[in-house]
């Protein structure tokens, strides 16, 4: 959410950004209601006021008629106050977050603004093939099992290649706790409060599963971002305490309800996976220095693992409400000859901040809204990248070098 006075002083550049958003709001009548609540609230402020002064006096039998009527008044005002108030809000929660000023502008992921390619595009003597083609692999990701299970875009991983998707988790925490992240455990399952506070609701609630609706009234995260900023909701942090830096590894869930026809093969898009998620709370000065470092992380992680990809600034389209700014790296995939994307990384500013109610107390003694910081270090995309660039053309899978000591072999054999 962004501050609504803000958005009444800047009402030509907020519909500006929100349109290279793909987002299209009435401010006419955003203008109308804000300043209609204004006008309000000033009368209520005035009669508050007057009613103080009366009562402190000492009034007449007929005073105090007039204040208990003038009491009745005031009541209409707060209630038309309160309503036009909720409107408001409920307005701001389709604002997205403004831009950052080197953001691109564009409509989808076709304006996507390469930054740099980072490695070689591995070289094969053989048509490479997709990762559930290769054939060292293809009897431990289960596919039709797990729609057995729990329909489409479901499945299992067995054996080894199970064992390798928990080295590269794994990989991935310490990696990032080295950084000085601490390790978080966190719940998968959280209320709409928190939703709403991290920009997920009302703008992505379509791709967010429920459970037991009109029971617990509860939601599964499609990320791990959602319960650690909302860990600190309502809070004042100090200063000194910041930055606050967390990793953790959750699985997460997703409906993909706007993915009819994409990528149906195999386990690129899927409803449950598991990822490793960064969040940084810090204070505004510091949240640019901050994005580039998370991004340098999250490359620093791929190079180990020996990827190919690119960095991309990604458009205002593609943005999503929370953020101002976002990084993805994207991996080769040579058994589809394309670049997807595997991590990503966004500086919210302080629009997660002013939802979730999570300030600071500046060195001034004043306070003021973090800013907050995300970033996925790795999910089950790198593994799917490891199967297709380390492929051999008898269907062996070699293992990157780093991961060795966390899965104890350095090849998945095709074991016909």
């Amino acid at each position: 959410m962004i501050d609504l006075k803000f958005v009444r002083a800047n009402i030509e550049a907020v519909e500006k950004n929100c349109l290279s958003r793909n987002v299209k709001l009435d401010f006419i009548k955003f203008a109308e209601l804000y300043d209609s609540r204004s006008e309000l609230q000033q009368k209520i402020e005035a009669m508050r006021s007057e009613r103080r002064k009366k009562s402190a006096s000492r009034p007449s039998p007929e005073e105090i008629a007039k204040i208990k009527e003038a009491g009745k008044v005031l009541k209409e005002a707060e209630a038309a106050f309160a309503e036009k108030d909720a409107q408001l809000n409920d307005f701001a929660l389709g604002i997205p977050n403004m831009n950052h000023d080197t953001t691109p502008i564009g409509k989808d992921e076709s304006e996507d603004v390469t930054v740099r390619f980072v490695g070689t595009k591995p070289e094969f003597s053989f048509t490479p093939k997709e990762h559930f083609e290769v054939g060292g692999v293809v009897r431990m990701m289960d596919l039709e099992r797990g729609a057995k299970a729990s329909g489409s875009r479901f499945y299992y991983l067995r054996d080894k290649l199970a064992v390798l998707e928990r080295a590269i988790m794994q990989f991935a925490i310490d990696r990032t706790a080295a950084k000085g992240f601490q390790l978080v455990l966190p719940p998968i399952m959280v209320k709409s409060d928190a939703m709403f506070a991290t920009g997920f609701f009302p703008a992505d609630k379509n791709e967010i599963y429920s459970v037991n609706p009109d029971d617990d009234k509860l939601f599964l995260v499609g990320t791990s971002e959602v319960p650690l900023i909302y860990m600190h909701s309502g809070e004042v942090l100090k200063a000194e305490q910041l930055p606050l830096k967390y990793v953790a590894i959750t699985p997460c869930f997703r409906r993909e309800s706007g993915s009819y026809g994409k990528d149906t093969r195999g386990m690129f898009r899927v409803h449950q996976f598991y990822k490793v998620e960064m969040v940084v709370f810090c204070r505004p000065e510091d949240s640019w220095k901050i994005h580039d470092e998370l991004l340098a992380h999250e490359e620093s992680v791929l190079q180990e693992l020996g990827l190919h990809y690119r960095v991309l600034n990604v458009c205002s389209g593609e943005l999503g409400f929370p953020a101002a700014k976002k990084y993805d790296c994207e991996a080769w995939f040579p058994g589809q000859g394309k670049y997807r994307e595997v991590t990503s990384t966004s500086n919210t500013t302080d629009y997660q901040a002013r939802r979730a109610k999570i300030r600071m107390v500046n060195e001034k003694g004043e306070r003021c809204l973090v800013h907050t910081l995300n970033g996925t270090v790795t999910s089950d995309r790198p593994l799917l990248a490891i199967i297709e660039n380390n492929q051999t053309e008898c269907g062996d899978v070699r293992i990157p070098e780093c991961l060795v000591k966390y899965t104890g072999f350095d090849i998945i054999k095709n074991e016909k």
